[in-house]
């Protein structure tokens, strides 16, 4: 899932305030005189903060002021650099405040002031030099805004490695594309037992390796081609020669006489040889020998169906082996029932062995996946786009909430995946360095610890490149995921498979602990983003209150609701038997309130760290 900007969130007041708690000589702040007293001393807000100041010159009530903070004991001493009402548009009043910092009055540097200005956020001309060059190092000023604007209102390191963190955590670069990224560039490193056990492990985090979810689309095909005759049969054999996994402008005779030849050459001696692919060369060898007998009993043994007809099958596949003796009037009929006898072995899930080589086989599996994705776009129509959905389908586990399915997110699934991303690695580190390099501990393998141990190794610069967006993601989560007080914020991204394609569900959680230390299920608020194809931008706002459960669903499609409505029973359902009540589900067309569509980035809703209590419908 891409995770910057997401359309149309929450018609909501924004928990997220910048409270200023201290004040630096140098820095620049906005403020408005709320009342005036003797001595030029006035009461003046500043965000949502009062305090009483010392002011340098007489001002007015009632209007807002740009200031420079002053050394000074006791009071804060407030210098003006001009009033609010004068801006309006005008780059004189900015110039004067970067002039006061020594800095060129770019356009850059304009835009920049203007932002700190926007969000009332205290700046000094350290932190306005560092902001400028940061954000020329990176490709969306806007998300390093928005970055820069998290450090400050979340009391965060305000370093470099913070700043970019943050940016990697919130910018449109999701983590399964960073995680396909680093797997790919691992092939220019060279083979150390870093790079080994980082890519065994990015094959067990991705929820679904491409190449064995292409193999399941395949297979899906093949089986619909050989198990039927007619418009079904011809359609698969059609994709499967599209896509490349048969050869291409071959009849099915053709084909089927290239399966039988490449199933003869087999060594059927072979250890690793498919248990279907033996049992076709045994009965094969024993037809060609004239033993039927013992064909037939090897079928009825191997197949298991009373209805199979073995006696039939058995006296057709002779004719396969007649134009070898000089007589061709029935192979056509033996191929036929080679290909009944193939769609009855187990074996279609071996083709790649017959028909083309491995590499063949999985190009062809990852663009039939492709084009599952896009047939709709692409005019797909009848039987081939019915073998195409039902191939995505194959190729993915089954829905959540499907009555006797498997879940696509499991509590399982996510514990594994959290604790194999690392994001308690400095921990781990800490509690080593307690105990002494004699110390029992031992950092575990996850995807951070491997990661920076890769690029401690110095590798391929194309592995840098892939690894460094990696770990600055990582770490932003473990910033965004801090403590604020009793309340717990976690913020992650996890991989799903969905669609004949690997998506991303980014799940942001609140809450306290425990005393125990462990979550508190009983009362906190989730909120899940994910990005769907034909759904686009789709949020969940889910409140528990006492094991009682609010759902918000906020999407742009306005008949989501209808087509959703009969899942809600399933979903009451399932909840019921983890012992939560569902007390309602409302969906959400987001901006139709006020006609205008209210549009947050992601990073605004990872910037909140404020908890309110929840309102529960019942």
């Amino acid at each position: 899932m891409e995770t910057g900007a997401l359309k149309s969130l929450f018609n909501q007041k924004t928990t997220q305030q910048t409270k200023i708690t201290e004040f630096r000589p140098g820095q620049i702040i906005n403020g408005k005189i709320i009342k005036l007293f003797p001595d030029q001393v006035a009461e003046v807000q500043i965000g949502n903060q009062k305090m009483v100041a010392q002011l340098e010159v007489p001002l007015s009530a009632n209007e807002r002021y740009w200031f420079q903070v002053q050394p000074g004991e006791g009071k804060v001493h407030l210098k003006l650099i001009s009033s609010s009402g004068e801006e309006k548009g005008q780059p004189g009043n900015l110039t004067r405040i970067l002039s006061e910092f020594g800095l060129q009055p770019t356009k850059e540097n304009l835009d920049l002031v203007r932002f700190f200005i926007k969000e009332q956020l205290p700046v000094n001309g350290e932190l306005l030099k560092r902001a400028s060059e940061w954000l020329k190092t990176v490709g969306s000023r806007t998300a390093g805004e928005d970055a820069i604007k998290m450090l400050l209102t979340r009391g965060m390191p305000v370093t470099k490695a913070a700043f970019e963190a943050l940016y990697t955590a919130t910018k449109e670069q999701s983590l399964v594309m960073l995680l396909e990224q680093l797997g790919k560039s691992l092939e220019a490193a060279d083979e150390s037992d870093t790079v080994v056990s980082l890519r065994k492990l990015l094959n067990e985090m991705l929820p679904a390796n491409k190449t064995i979810s292409s193999a399941a689309a395949l297979n899906h095909l093949a089986s619909a081609w050989l198990g039927s005759n007619g418009k079904q049969s011809e359609a698969a054999l059609d994709l499967l020669q599209q896509y490349g996994a048969i050869p291409a402008k071959s009849s099915e005779k053709n084909v089927l006489q290239q399966l039988l030849s490449s199933l003869q050459h087999l060594d059927g001696a072979e250890e690793n040889l498919p248990e279907g692919l033996k049992f076709l060369k045994t009965v094969l060898t024993l037809i060609e020998k004239g033993d039927s007998f013992s064909a037939r009993q090897i079928m009825a043994s191997f197949i298991n169906d009373k209805s199979f007809p073995v006696n039939d099958l058995a006296d057709s596949l002779h004719f396969i082996f007649d134009r070898a003796n000089g007589k061709d009037t029935n192979t056509q009929t033996g191929l036929l029932a080679f290909k009944q006898l193939l769609s009855h072995s187990n074996a279609s899930s071996a083709l790649s062995l017959l028909l083309a080589g491995k590499a063949d086989w999985e190009q062809a599996g990852l663009k039939l996946l492709e084009a599952a994705g896009r047939q709709q776009q692409a005019g797909t129509v009848g039987m081939h786009a019915q073998l195409l959905s039902e191939a995505a389908g194959k190729a993915e586990p089954a829905p959540a909430l499907q009555e006797n399915g498997l879940s696509l997110l499991s509590d399982v699934k996510i514990k594994r995946f959290l604790s194999a991303l690392g994001l308690s690695y400095e921990h781990h580190l800490s509690e080593i360095m307690k105990d002494g390099e004699v110390g029992k501990t031992q950092v575990p393998d996850t995807l951070k610890s491997l990661t920076l141990r890769l690029l401690n190794e110095n590798p391929p610069q194309i592995v840098k490149d892939a690894a460094e967006p990696l770990v600055n993601k990582l770490t932003g989560f473990q910033l965004l995921s801090q403590e604020a007080g009793p309340i717990q914020q976690l913020v992650v991204q996890v991989p799903i498979f969905l669609g004949g394609k690997t998506s991303e569900l980014s799940m942001q959680w609140s809450g306290k602990r425990t005393e125990d230390g462990k979550i508190d299920a009983d009362f906190c608020r989730v909120l899940f983003y994910l990005k769907l194809q034909y759904l686009d931008d789709t949020i969940i706002d889910m409140q528990v209150q006492n094991r009682v459960m609010s759902i918000q669903i906020f999407n742009d499609q306005p008949d989501l609701k209808k087509m959703a409505e009969q899942m809600t029973p399933i979903l009451k359902t399932k909840l019921s038997e983890l012992e939560y009540k569902l007390s309602s589900v409302h969906f959400h067309v987001p901006g139709e309130s006020n006609g205008r569509s209210n549009q947050r980035s992601l990073s605004e809703l990872y910037g909140q760290k404020e908890y309110y209590g929840v309102d529960i419908k019942i």
